[in-house]
């Protein structure tokens, strides 16, 4: 039986995990993660993780404080 779970970072819809006979199959939702989109994983944690990682890089998640000047 294939079994899927949402993939969920900070309320924002990234992808979705499929089961697959080497742990999960990531599919991209947002183009912000684009570049996992099939990739496998071990866990559900661990396609969480490295998608969290992922969206970090981009420019609009999560917004970093600006540095105070000095």
């Amino acid at each position: 039986m294939i079994a899927s779970r949402p993939i969920d970072i900070a309320g924002r819809f990234v992808g979705v995990a499929v089961s697959h006979q080497a742990g999960w199959r990531f599919r991209a939702i947002d183009p912000a993660v684009d570049d996992l989109d099939g990739a496998t994983f071990g866990t559900l944690s661990e396609a969480a993780r490295v998608a969290k990682l992922v969206l970090s890089r981009t420019q609009d998640w999560p917004r970093a404080a600006p540095a105070a000047a000095h």
